[in-house]
């Protein structure tokens, strides 16, 4: 899989049809000008070729775990494709500007650390006063948060974004917002 650094795309962007493949939510808060989102969990490689019209993929997401796999996925459909070094964590590192919106409300990660934290109390109380199987739950919960920080997959995340309050237009709009 190739990758291609900040300083290399930006020497050529016209060349590119950059991709973030994380959340409509992730992607509200914050992206690269002129990224297209096509999320990772609902990636349609042949209308991702089609737009791109000729140009190489360039694929993103936070860190880089899911643009590796989206990647995978569009090199398998024949496509031109690389991953962006680092992703929107490496364009930050290099001083690269970034578009923000005004969160309307939490960010995912803090909504994932507050439902994380409800749930591992409430089997932490039903362990010590009910049953004490209920501290699986536990273990259960810190597996998925070890999970999410050795691969960047977070499925309680994906899960929360695709609820009522995180949904943008964007989201509405078959994930096409720029």
């Amino acid at each position: 899989m190739t990758t291609i650094t900040v300083k290399e795309y930006l020497a050529d962007r016209n060349a590119f049809y950059l991709v973030d493949v994380r959340t409509a939510s992730e992607y509200s808060e914050a992206h690269i000008e002129g990224a297209h989102l096509h999320p990772l969990d609902s990636l349609n490689v042949a209308k991702l070729g089609f737009q791109a019209q000729g140009k190489k993929i360039l694929v993103s997401c936070l860190s880089g775990a899911r643009a590796q796999k989206a990647a995978k996925q569009i090199a398998t459909a024949g496509q031109d494709v690389a991953c962006l070094d680092g992703s929107l964590h490496g364009w930050e590192k290099e001083g690269q500007p970034v578009v923000r919106s005004t969160p309307s409300g939490l960010p995912l990660i803090r909504q994932v650390h507050l439902t994380v934290s409800i749930i591992n109390m409430t089997a932490a109380l039903l362990a010590l006063f009910v049953n004490p199987n209920w501290a699986w739950v536990i273990v259960g919960t810190s597996a998925g948060l070890f999970l999410a920080g050795a691969t960047g997959f977070c499925g309680m995340g994906l899960i929360l974004a695709k609820m009522p309050w995180n949904r943008t237009d964007s989201a509405v709009d078959d994930c096409e917002a720029g």
